[in-house]
C-alpha cells in the first residue's frame, strides 16, 4: 500500500481528509498526520510517506518551506498542497517545488482524489525507471564481483569503466592488455554473455544516470561526458535501455 502523510493546521480539514478519502480503494493507508510543518518535518523523514498532502499557511513553517526542506533531506515523496490562498506567488512556488497539484480550498473531494491517482501513477513511473537503472547496476558490478573472471576480461572490464568517455573500440582496449581482438571478444561473449559494445553502453548509460542527479546539467553535457558526441543518438540509446528519455528521467529522479 502506499504510504500517506497529512499536514494541515485545521483540524477539521485533517479529519476530512483522513476519514472521507476512501484510501483503501486507491490502494492508499495515512501513516501520519501534523498540525504544523515543524512537527511534520520531524516525523517524514522517520515515516518515509509516498505522498504528503500539506497546506501552505501553517506556524513554524508553511507547506512549501516544508516541502523544500523534505526534499533537502532527500525525502522521495509526491506533494499535493492544499490551500487557501489563490495568489500566483504560491502557486509559482508550488510549481517550482514539483507538486503534483495545488488545490483550493474548500477541498473538492474529486480533485484530491484524482490527484492522489496521479501521484501513484507518477510513484509507479519513478519505481519502474529506478528499477531499470539498478537492473543496468546488477549486470555491471553485482554480477562480476562474484565471478572467477579471466584475468584479461577482468582487466578490461575495469579499464571501460575508468575510460567509458573515450571513443573506445575493441581494438583499443585489445592493445592495452595485449592481446588479439577476436580473443577479447571471445572472452567477452562466453564468460558474460554480452558484447564489448553492449557492456561498453551500458557502462556508459548507467554513468549517465549517475550525472543527471544534477538537474541543472544539460543534456548534451551528459551525453558528451559519457561518450556520445550526438545528443540524439544517445537520447534514443538512453530510451531503449532505460524506458524513458533522458529529460523524463532527470525530472523524475
Amino acid at each position: 500500500m502506499y504510504k500517506v502523510y497529512v499536514v494541515d493546521d485545521a483540524a477539521l480539514v485533517r479529519k476530512e481528509i483522513v476519514l472521507t478519502t476512501p484510501w483503501k480503494q486507491v490502494d492508499c493507508v495515512v501513516v501520519g498526520q501534523a498540525a504544523d510543518g515543524r512537527d511534520a518535518l520531524k516525523e517524514i523523514p522517520k515515516l518515509q510517506p509516498d505522498i504528503v498532502i500539506t497546506d501552505i499557511k501553517m506556524a513554524y513553517i508553511d507547506g512549501l518551506e516544508l516541502i523544500q526542506a523534505l526534499k533537502n533531506e532527500g525525502v522521495e515523496a509526491e506533494f499535493i498542497v492544499i490551500s487557501g490562498y489563490s495568489e500566483f506567488e504560491y502557486a509559482f512556488h508550488a510549481i517550482k517545488l514539483e507538486v503534483q497539484n495545488y488545490i483550493l480550498k474548500p477541498i473538492c473531494d474529486e480533485e484530491l482524489l484524482e490527484s492522489i491517482q496521479k501521484s501513484i501513477q507518477r510513484i509507479e513511473e519513478r519505481r519502474r525507471i529506478e528499477m531499470s537503472s539498478a537492473r543496468i547496476h546488477d549486470e555491471l558490478i553485482s554480477d562480476f564481483k562474484d565471478k572467477n573472471l579471466n584475468a584479461y576480461l577482468r582487466e578490461a572490464i575495469e579499464y571501460l569503466r575508468e575510460n567509458f568517455s573515450l571513443d573506445l573500440v575493441i581494438r583499443d582496449v585489445a592493445n592495452h592488455l595485449s592481446i588479439s581482438e577476436s580473443y577479447l571478444a571471445k572472452l567477452f561473449k562466453t564468460e558474460i554473455n554480452c558484447t564489448f559494445v553492449e557492456f561498453l553502453t551500458r557502462t556508459r548509460i548507467y554513468e549517465s544516470t549517475k550525472l543527471m542527479k544534477n538537474k541543472n546539467m544539460p543534456i548534451y553535457e551528459i551525453a558528451e561526458r559519457v561518450g556520445y558526441k550526438d545528443y540524439r543518438y544517445f537520447s534514443m540509446v538512453f530510451k531503449k535501455l532505460i524506458g524513458v528519455t533522458p529529460k523524463e528521467y532527470q525530472k523524475k529522479t
